[in-house]
C-alpha cells in the first residue's frame, strides 16, 4: 500500500523525470541551432551519393543486358525510390530552422515555471490522478499546462493553475487520497526512465554543449565528413561518366 513517504518520492520522481525530458528536449534544440546547418549539409550529400548510385545501379543493369537507358524513365523511378529521403531532409532543415528561432528562456521564468509546474503536477499528473486520462476537461489542462511548461511560460501556467483548482472543486477532487498497490513497481519504472533519459541523446549532448573544446572538435569533424562525402559524390559521378563512355551505353528520352 502507499505510505506518505513512498508517494512523496513517487510525486518527486516524477516531476524530475518530467523535468529532465524538457531539459533533453532544450538541449537537442541547443544541439541542432549550433551543428544543424552542417548536419543536414552532410545528409544532403548523403542523399545526393544514395542517389548517385541508384542512377549506376539503373545503367549498369540495363547496359548488361544490351538495352538502352531512357533517361527520363531512369529519373521517374530513382526520384520515387529518393521520396522518404526528401522528406526526411525536408525535415530536417524544418527543425533546424525553428531551432535557430527559438527563443532563450531567462532563469527566473525557468525557476517559477518549474516550481508551478511541481504544484499542478502533484494534482493532476496522469501517473497520480487517474481521471485526468478519463476526463476531458482535465486531460486539456494537463495537456496546455505540458505545453506551457516545456516554453517554461510562468503566465501561461499561473492562469492554468486557476483553471485547474477550480475544475477539481468542481469535481469534487481537491482533496482527494490517493492509494497504488504497485508503488514500488512505479518508482522502479518511473527511476529507469529517468536513467535512460540522462545516459541518451539528446540529454548526453549537455556535455558536448558545455564545453567549447569538444564543441569545436565536433564541429571539425563535421566538417571533415562534409568534405569526405564530398569527394565521395565527385568519385560516383565520375564513375558514373566513365561507366557509360566505356560501355556505349545508348541514352534515349522517352515522349
Amino acid at each position: 500500500m502507499t505510505t506518505e513517504q513512498t508517494l512523496k518520492e513517487y510525486e518527486e520522481l516524477l516531476v524530475k523525470r518530467d523535468q529532465y525530458y524538457k531539459e533533453a528536449a532544450s538541449y537537442q534544440t541547443v544541439y541542432i541551432s549550433e551543428f544543424g546547418e552542417l548536419i543536414d549539409a552532410n545528409f544532403e550529400l548523403k542523399v545526393a551519393c544514395i542517389k548517385e548510385k541508384k542512377t549506376i545501379s539503373y545503367c549498369r543493369r540495363r547496359m548488361n543486358r544490351g538495352l538502352a537507358v531512357d533517361v527520363a524513365r531512369m529519373q521517374g523511378e530513382i526520384e520515387q525510390e529518393m521520396t522518404l529521403y526528401y522528406t526526411q531532409l525536408s525535415e530536417m532543415k524544418r527543425e533546424t530552422a525553428a531551432a535557430k528561432e527559438a527563443k532563450t528562456v531567462s532563469e527566473y521564468q525557468y525557476s517559477r515555471s518549474k516550481k508551478i509546474y511541481r504544484r499542478l503536477a502533484k494534482k493532476l499528473h496522469p501517473d497520480i490522478n487517474a481521471k485526468t486520462a478519463t476526463t476531458e476537461t482535465l486531460k486539456d489542462l494537463w495537456n496546455r499546462i505540458v505545453i506551457a511548461y516545456h516554453k517554461s511560460d510562468p503566465e501561461a501556467l499561473a492562469e492554468l493553475e486557476v483553471l485547474a483548482r477550480a475544475e477539481l472543486e468542481k469535481l469534487g477532487d481537491d482533496g482527494w487520497e490517493i492509494a497504488f498497490d504497485d508503488i514500488e513497481e512505479r518508482i522502479e519504472r518511473v527511476e529507469r526512465e529517468i536513467n535512460e533519459i540522462l545516459t541518451t541523446e539528446p540529454y548526453t549532448y549537455r556535455a558536448l554543449l558545455e564545453d567549447e573544446e569538444k564543441k569545436k572538435a565536433h564541429r571539425a569533424e563535421l566538417e571533415e565528413e562534409h568534405e569526405d562525402l564530398t569527394r565521395y559524390l565527385a568519385e560516383l559521378r565520375k564513375t558514373l561518366e566513365a561507366m557509360l563512355a566505356e560501355g556505349g551505353a545508348k541514352l534515349v528520352m522517352s515522349v
